[in-house]
């Protein structure tokens, strides 16, 4: 679903896959940071993304 979301992303952002795929990343820091855990499990669960959620952002 992870794919999906980026590829609408960038498609309704006019956006290159590469930074549609950044911006994706960067609200799911964001949510990930500031929702409470469980809403943020259950997105992560349904995305896919648990590895992505425990992986810092670039720079840091």
């Amino acid at each position: 679903m992870l794919d999906e979301l980026t590829r609408e992303v960038a498609r309704t952002a006019g956006l290159a896959p590469e930074q549609a795929a950044l911006a994706v990343a960067a609200v799911l820091r964001f949510f990930t940071a500031r929702l409470p855990s469980a809403l943020v499990g259950e997105l992560h669960e349904r995305l896919g993304t648990r590895a992505i959620a425990s992986t810092p952002p670039p720079g840091n």
